[in-house]
């Protein structure tokens, strides 16, 4: 009787593994019915009312093993700024920055001054939150002497959420069939099977929580990357009232010019000219021949009669 309610056993821990396999790889099909309102673009709005956060506390989130799993109600757009701004003076704005990200309820990733010659240069690398980024960029912005560069990008992981909420679900429920073997198990090598697959199916099952928590996170806190350069380098540069990179510029200028008029000659030439001189070339060529051989006939035949005479 033990041995057939152990070979029992061994055969439904088996059958649940090969469900639990074959559940994960149909679920990547898995798409969520489009909302009834489209994420838009981001905008560089200058007034956002600042609300709480839909997927993330409003300061850095701590590491946390009871992260809750949900289908989110929005979709989940990860958003990344890269801003290269000239200012007035860098350790300043620096601090500016730091204060932003602090008061929109985001945190400073990493910041950093550096050297430049007689000046200094700084980048900061901040979160924001998601319903605060227009306004934050707008703020930037509206701090810099001037904006040399400007980017930003979204991506949608609403689907990639889904489809692990999905896996996340079947696993659970395969772990906990398979959690409830554990009072059948008579033998010490059966129970030692079950604790086995029952942590295999556990390490997976946190895995894919710490990837949503990641996605929920990153969507939740926007990225926003800034250059900073200050207005003192940015100034063309000037000595006694020359500007060398002026003349420099003046003679890249004149050489591309002359390079310009050079190719068109060569166009010219080859699309206008060439075809003419064939056309009218050829045909007088033809005729000079014609002419200077009559003339030499002409010739010889002048010396053949006053050579008879």
């Amino acid at each position: 009787m033990v041995k057939k309610l152990n070979s029992k056993l061994w055969m439904i821990l088996l059958m649940f593994a090969f469900l639990a396999a074959c559940g994960s790889v149909a679920t990547q099909g898995l798409r969520m019915e489009e909302p009834s309102e489209s994420a838009g673009a981001p905008g560089f709005a200058a007034e956002i009312a600042v609300e709480e956060p839909a997927f993330a506390p409003a300061a850095e989130p701590a590491a946390s093993d009871n992260f809750q799993v949900g289908i989110p109600s929005e979709r989940l757009i990860i958003r990344t700024a890269d801003l290269d701004i000239v200012v007035a003076d860098t350790a300043e704005s620096l601090q500016a920055l730091n204060k932003l990200a602090a008061d929109m309820g985001g945190w400073v990733v990493r910041s950093g001054i550096y050297n430049f010659g007689t000046a200094d240069r700084g980048n900061i690398s901040m979160r924001i939150p998601a319903e605060n980024f227009d306004q934050a960029l707008a703020t930037i912005k509206a701090g810099a002497v001037d904006v040399n560069s400007e980017s930003t990008s979204g991506q949608d992981v609403t689907e990639e959420f889904v489809d692990l909420s999905a896996r996340l679900a079947n696993l659970e429920a395969t772990a906990d069939r398979v959690r409830s073997f554990l009072d059948d198990a008579r033998r010490v090598e059966d129970a030692l099977a079950v604790n086995q697959e029952l942590s295999r199916l556990e390490e997976q099952i946190e895995v894919i929580k710490g990837r949503m928590k990641y996605l929920s996170e990153s969507a939740a806190f926007s990225t926003i990357n800034v250059n900073l350069t200050p207005d003192e380098l940015n100034q063309p540069l000037e000595v006694a009232g020359w500007r060398p990179q002026g003349v420099a510029r003046d003679a890249i200028e004149a050489l591309i010019i002359a390079g310009q008029n050079l190719v068109d000659v060569l166009i010219w030439l080859v699309l206008f000219f060439l075809p003419v001189l064939l056309v009218l070339g050829v045909p007088l060529y033809f005729i000079a021949r014609f002419i200077r051989r009559r003339w030499r006939q002409r010739g010889a035949a002048s010396e053949a009669a006053g050579g008879s005479s």
